[in-house]
């Protein structure tokens, strides 16, 4: 009875320490993803041409890590922002971006 009380408790403890692992290295993904360009609506990408928004989301990671595949481009407060889902997990990914010479 003992053993299977003390196995509880470590396999609890191990559990424990994978989702506070899990949490930190996400915390620590999105804090650096938000000062890279073009994740943020308040940081966009700066694009010369309507082409390197391709190679922008081509480039583009999830969190899990996986590729980013495009479902399409919408225009919001003057940004341009590309829908994208997660090819690995299925998470919804934005990309923002600025296109300063079309703006004129």
């Amino acid at each position: 009875m003992d053993l299977i009380l003390v196995a509880l408790l470590l396999a609890m403890g191990v559990v424990a320490a994978r989702t506070i692992r899990r949490a930190w290295k996400r915390r620590e993904f999105v804090a650096l993803r938000g000062a890279v360009p073009g994740y943020s609506p308040d940081h966009p990408a700066l694009l010369s041409s309507p082409r390197a928004i391709d190679e922008v989301v081509e480039a583009a990671r999830c969190l899990c890590g996986g590729r980013v595949r495009n479902l399409g481009e919408t225009s919001r407060m003057g940004l341009r922002v590309v829908r994208g889902r997660c090819r690995e997990c299925d998470a919804d990914v934005d990309l923002f971006f600025v296109l300063p010479k079309l703006l004129n």
